[in-house]
């Protein structure tokens, strides 16, 4: 088996994960090819179940025949570790240097400070002796001279001591704002996958294959960049992705490409069934399925005279247990405890009632294909003296039974008769074996064409062996690939902690009025590549990555409504002219050669048309002026003449002329009130009803002026409308408008 390098390719980011291919070359040895191969170096978080490889140049008959997953484990050399790391551990070693003489003075400080004279005890009937005060004068010099030499020492040491720790401190944060690709591990773990090709081995050329495999952790959402000059006239608009991810391996180099489509969901061609007009035909049986072969059985007579079954003990047949002696008064009492014990209650008997003993074990049933294999091993006991066997189950309990026996059958047997027991699980539950199956004329379950998810019997199983079978949930795969790992290293755990570093993107906070793919892209799907390869480190920090320049049709529009605010506004029309959708989300906008803002822009499907503020533009100033007159009208004063004069005065100082859009709002009457009459007396220049482009709500009674005001220019609009209802009634809010 040839261990071949790989080099990542191409990423596809997903709205939640990412699809990534590797691409290898087989170079012939000897004028043939290797029939498997191994690729290293995956990351730990892939899904085992998305691996796909293919051959993409070499023989036309090369295939690649079987894929499976495995772990690999990798010591690197010291020349691989990176120089942060050989930092650390050499201010690693500084401070335990540093330390140890530090607590080598300190000890030794302790201990000159314990020499102190001692004085003999005095016996009685004798004089006192004479004091040696020559040496403990000499006894107190040595000791403070030493004293000193170790006091410097130790200030000088405990200040080494500062300065390494500061420094240790320092490498252990730049080692972890390293990305998590580049672990600094001395041992790390990583996925590997397992080749086997068929077809024509002998060939003299080179064959080139590619992996491909989901990983969780990678996320992204999408940002622009509009880019406009101080006309308003023109522009480009520059689609962005920002990705963040925490896969395991950095994506430099790559072909990056992003799609809104969910990665989890299953994309398979449905079968159309045939309806036919006529007599009642069997449905055909699907394809796939064969009965076991016949003569089994006859496969493993060798298999079964090297290994002889041992002939399990008889068991004494059990004897019924002696009647206790109910006391007086006693029946009651004997009644609730079996319904407590007995049924599923709380345990013990009363203190009143002798418990009767045990009864002997009772002996193993016979294996049988449809039979749990955990049946055939004793039971256990349960509190209050009675067996499983023999205890009666609970209304509904059966289920809890079978699954602690399940568990029981994984935790005590090996890994090859779990599934075994899981499978015998599974019949017993109303899952037909294959002899039911085909006597009862029944259709296999799904889950039996999923040949990925199955496993061959071992053949120390009778009912089972030669027969393929689902796996059992409660080994995993991680489990199953642990037998290809020769040192000893924690698979389950660090497997289950890789994924959960990955899972960690979904909780980074989005940039701001950024929108998931998901939630905008309505009911379509799309995809978006780079122009450009593109480096994403696995960092778990957003990075913006440049897509696309799309092509739009731009409008300058300046939009003003005097009577709510008397500012005009910028705004830009966009109208996508390109077959791709613009998803919402942020959009930094730079006018001429300075940043102008950031605003969020909505979803914009292809041929749509949306508008974008900018701002407001000081160089247009407005001046509002209103006048209101009330009169009576009609023949004999019963009615009331409402008339609203509006002056609308517009100064342009920039140096250029301005196409604005005057915004104003006439009375609006509802189609009950039919006695009331709003007519348009005088406007110049003439006003038109606007048109709400998608997204923007009608305004009702709204009235638009749009007119270009050359550089350096005013320009006046007047309008006059006259509100006609009966004396009796009034405007909602009174009748004096502004």
């Amino acid at each position: 088996m040839r261990v071949v390098p790989s080099v990542l390719e191409s990423v596809t980011v997903h709205a939640e994960g990412a699809l990534c291919t590797r691409a290898f070359v087989l170079s012939p040895e000897n004028g043939h090819l290797p029939a498997q191969v191994r690729v290293d170096g995956l990351p730990l978080a892939l899904r085992t179940g998305s691996l796909r490889a293919r051959v993409v140049e070499g023989p036309s008959d090369l295939l690649v025949r079987d894929l499976k997953p495995t772990f690999d484990v990798r010591m690197p050399s010291e020349s691989e570790l990176p120089a942060e790391q050989h930092a650390l551990e050499a201010a690693e070693a500084t401070l335990a240097a540093v330390h140890g003489r530090l607590e080598r003075v300190r000890a030794e400080i302790a201990a000159l400070r314990g020499l102190t004279p001692t004085w003999p005890a005095a016996r009685k009937g004798q004089p006192p002796r004479e004091a040696p005060l020559a040496s403990m004068l000499s006894l107190t010099g040595f000791v403070e001279a030493e004293l000193a030499e170790l006091q410097a020492q130790e200030l000088d040491l405990a200040r080494q001591h500062r300065d390494a720790t500061n420094e240790l401190e320092l490498r252990r944060r730049r080692v972890q704002e390293l990305s998590s690709a580049r672990s600094v591990d001395r041992t790390r773990l990583f996925r590997a996958a397992l080749l086997t090709l068929s077809g024509p081995i002998a060939a003299n050329a080179d064959a080139r294959l590619v992996l491909e495999y989901a990983v969780a952790g990678a996320r992204w959402v999408p940002t622009y960049d509009l880019r406009l000059p101080r006309t308003l006239e023109e522009g480009t608009l520059r689609m962005r992705a920002a990705v963040v991810q925490r896969t395991g391996e950095d994506w430099t180099g790559v072909r990056l490409a992003v799609s809104t489509a969910s990665l989890e969901r299953r994309a398979e061609v449905p079968e159309l069934k045939s309806l036919r007009i006529g007599r009642s035909q069997p449905a055909p049986a699907r394809s796939g399925w064969r009965e076991p072969a016949p003569g089994l059985e006859e496969l493993f007579a060798g298999y079964d005279a090297l290994h002889v079954a041992r002939p399990e003990p008889v068991l004494p047949k059990p004897q019924p247990p002696p009647m206790p002696v109910m006391q007086e008064g006693a029946y009651e009492q004997e009644k609730a405890y079996k319904e407590s014990a007995s049924f599923g209650g709380a345990p013990g008997a009363p203190p009143s009632v002798s418990a009767p003993p045990p009864p002997a074990p009772m002996a193993a049933a016979p294996k049988s294909s449809g039979a749990f294999l955990g049946a055939a091993r004793p039971s256990r006991n349960v509190t209050g003296g009675v067996q499983a066997q023999s205890m009666p189950s609970a209304r509904g309990g059966g289920g809890m039974d079978r699954l602690r026996s399940k568990k029981r059958a994984v935790v005590e047997e090996d890994l090859d008769d779990a599934p075994m027991a899981d499978e015998a699980m599974d019949e017993e539950e109303g899952g037909a074996g294959d002899e039911l199956r085909s006597a009862a004329g029944l259709e296999p379950a799904d889950r039996l064409f999923d040949y990925d998810s199955l496993t061959l019997a071992p053949a120390a199983s009778q009912a089972q062996r030669g027969r393929l079978r689902p796996r059992s949930a409660l080994v995993s795969q991680a489990m199953l690939s642990i037998t290809s790992v020769n040192v000893q290293v924690e698979v389950v755990r660090l497997e289950a902690q890789a994924f959960v570093i990955a899972e960690s993107v979904n909780s980074v906070a989005p940039p701001t009025w950024a929108v998931p793919p998901h939630d905008s892209a309505r009911h379509f799907d799309a995809r978006f590549d780079a122009e450009a390869v593109a480096d994403v480190p696995s960092d778990g920090a957003w990075h913006t990555v440049p897509m696309l320049t799309v092509p739009l049709v731009l409008k300058a529009e300046y939009v003003c409504v005097p009577s709510v605010e008397p500012r005009v506004f910028r705004t830009v029309r966009l109208d996508n002219a390109s077959p791709h959708p613009l998803l919402a989300g942020p959009v930094d906008v730079t006018l001429g050669d300075e940043f102008l803002m950031t605003s969020p822009m909505p979803t914009l499907g292809p041929g749509e048309t949306q508008r974008l503020g900018l701002g407001v533009e000081e160089a247009l100033q407005v001046a509002r002026n209103t006048r209101f007159d009330e009169a009576s009208g009609g023949m004999f004063g019963n009615s009331t003449v409402l008339t609203h004069h509006v002056s609308v005065e517009v100064a342009n100082h920039l140096s250029r002329a301005a196409n604005i859009a005057i915004s104003e709002r006439i009375s609006a009457v509802p189609d009950s009130q039919k006695d009331i009459k709003v007519e348009e007396a005088e406007v110049a220049p003439p006003w038109q009803k606007p048109t709400p482009l998608p997204g923007e709500a009608a305004v009702e009674g709204e009235r638009v002026w749009r007119v270009s005001v050359p550089a350096g220019e005013k320009r006046s609009m007047k309008a006059t409308w006259v509100v006609k209802l009966p004396a009796s009634k009034m405007l909602n809010g009174g009748n004096r408008r502004t």
